[in-house]
């Protein structure tokens, strides 16, 4: 797995320059980490958090172009020039995240309770203004929190390096259903593209065993085996998920074995 984690990481660097390795760790992994990088000359630090639950997200594209290495080397000139102010604002920064950690990490905490949802969202209201200060937000971005935060439906922050790309809303429970209508309604006429999601999903994972069973003669031999032709040959997302999907028109099939860090 860790291989896996290496070279979605080299790609992330022929894309964003210099990433922070988060995405790839995550995609990789599956549900959430607490990850640090204190400097370029050691790895970081990563700590999976394999209880994360899975919470209600609304992950709107703002379809404004951005890049990442240019933002994150627009933050290293902010720093360079104020070195101590933004050093201070990484530290709350920090301190937000490790904070929401704890919050999250805790036996006791409950997703299913509102307070502990509000708890979790208003961290991540502190975090997206310390990164407005960062000056890595856009109107873009700002216009989403408009229609969410202050309409009362979620807590909203910028991810990614910012400057344009996605948002994130954990959202409130028991939102009327004519304020989301509404608010789907408002997105899709600005010109924004919105997925709702979930956070805390599973990571890498694998079809076993790689069998098929279509409901033809082949069955009677055990299924149709997944081979790499088979695999590559698929068409697009669409194909590969018809061909190794966990359902299929012949009722339920094997289902995916996730890995994990601990057991690999």
């Amino acid at each position: 797995m860790e291989r896996i984690n290496q070279w979605a990481f080299v790609a992330e660097m022929c894309i964003h320059g210099n990433p922070s390795g988060v995405d790839n760790t995550v995609a990789t992994q599956g549900k959430a980490v607490v990850f640090q990088r204190h400097d370029n000359s050691n790895p970081p630090s990563v700590r999976p958090l394999w209880t994360f639950p899975e919470l209600p997200l609304l992950l709107v594209d703002t379809r404004q172009a951005k890049s990442t290495a240019y933002e994150v080397a627009k933050v290293a000139k902010l720093k360079e020039t104020h070195p101590k102010l933004v050093g201070s604002i990484l530290d709350a920064m920090d301190k937000v995240t490790g904070t929401a950690a704890q919050l999250i990490d805790d036996a006791t905490f409950d997703e299913t309770e509102e307070e502990n949802l509000k708890r979790v969202g208003e961290l991540m209201a502190i975090n997206h203004g310390l990164l407005v200060s960062l000056g890595v937000s856009h109107p873009r971005l700002e216009r989403i929190r408009e229609l969410t935060d202050h309409e009362g439906i979620g807590w909203t922050k910028l991810t990614g390096a910012g400057g344009g790309g996605c948002s994130i809303t954990l959202m409130r429970p028991k939102v009327a259903e004519a304020k989301l209508a509404k608010l789907h309604e408002q997105l899709r006429d600005e010109n924004y593209l919105q997925f709702e999601t979930t956070l805390g999903g599973d990571g890498v994972g694998m079809l076993w065993p790689a069998v098929l069973k279509k409901g033809t003669k082949e069955d009677e031999e055990g299924g149709m085996e997944i081979d790499l032709d088979k695999f590559l040959n698929a068409e697009g997302t669409e194909g590969v998920e018809r061909l190794v999907g966990v359902h299929d028109d012949g009722g339920e099939r094997e289902g995916w074995k996730f890995w994990r860090a601990e057991s690999t």
